[in-house]
């Protein structure tokens, strides 16, 4: 089987020589090829597995690339952020391919936040906006965009009335953005398979997240929990694995889920991810297991 792995930012990344065509800052691009480089290692591994890694010619995009590499491929794995619909776009593109990640109406759902939050609410499951029904309180607000990845272009306020001028004038510049309520709390991950009937919680992670002076919010990556914590974790977040697969039909392979747990210890989903995340990287070492292998099993 011929796959296609293509990591967007890296893919679309020339020579730091030539005017870069990546919309995205350098830390996404590092992030991107952890990611891309870890799959690559894994999927060499499988036996009648060939790969073309995805890499534009100068001029093209993401949509260009797609349609000229579509007719020579079996299969394709594509790491992109849900940003102005990439990873809808890619899947559309490549609809007569086998594709390794979630189906379209999970996709669609989770690219924006405020539709997913929605959706959450109506399974039982706690997000930013649920505060008002719970014991814990907002530390302040976040703007941040409707579709965005990786804490792009995201600002923590402290008072309702600043975030509320943010939002107006991002939609002035014609960005859509959303507000949610800060949660005071531990910054945290966890990765899942989505099987036809199941879902299997293979990781458990904190995120390093930095807030400067001025409140620009920064994603720096995951270091996994220590067997402690993920014990005391694992129950509540098993269910809610579960309560996240009947909520959003379609998901499938590989899901990262952000949340923060509170000092109640009660779990606040922030956001679907439906692909690969930079927690990926070496957890199929860490498990001894082949993740590639069995994500590629659930999706082909």
């Amino acid at each position: 089987m011929k796959i296609l792995l293509y990591e967007s930012i890296s893919a679309a990344y020339i020579s730091p020589n030539k005017n870069n065509q990546s919309e995205y800052p350098l830390s996404l691009l590092q992030m991107g090829l952890s990611m891309r480089n870890a799959l690559e290692e894994d999927l060499l591994k499988i036996k009648n597995i060939s790969l073309i890694i995805g890499k534009h010619n100068e001029g093209e995009n993401l949509n260009s690339y797609l349609n000229r590499i579509k007719t020579k491929i079996d299969a394709a794995w594509v790491v992109a952020p849900e940003t102005k619909n990439k990873l809808i776009d890619a899947q559309q593109i490549l609809s007569k391919t086998h594709w390794i990640g979630c189906e379209r109406e999970a996709l669609i759902l989770t690219t924006k936040k405020s539709i997913t939050k929605r959706k959450l609410l109506d399974f039982n499951i706690l997000n930013p906006d649920s505060i008002v029904n719970n014991n814990s309180s907002s530390s302040g607000y976040v703007v941040k965009p409707d579709d965005g990845a990786g804490a792009e272009n995201t600002t923590k306020f402290i008072s309702l009335h600043d975030a509320i001028k943010k939002k107006k004038y991002c939609e002035d510049q014609g960005r859509e953005v959303i507000i949610e309520n800060f949660i005071l709390g531990q910054s945290m991950s966890f990765s899942m398979l989505c099987f036809p009937l199941k879902t299997e919680v293979i990781a458990i992670n904190k995120q390093i997240i930095d807030i400067n002076k001025s409140g620009i919010i920064s994603y720096l990556g995951v270091q996994r929990v220590n067997h402690k914590i993920e014990s005391s974790l694992k129950n509540k977040i098993d269910k809610i694995a579960v309560q996240i697969k009947n909520a959003i039909p379609g998901l499938k392979g590989f899901i990262g889920v952000d949340f923060i747990l509170d000092s109640n210890e009660t779990i606040f989903v922030i956001e679907i991810n439906p692909r690969i995340t930079c927690a990926y990287i070496g957890l199929s070492k860490h498990l001894k297991r082949s993740i590639a292998e069995e994500i590629i099993k659930i999706c082909t």
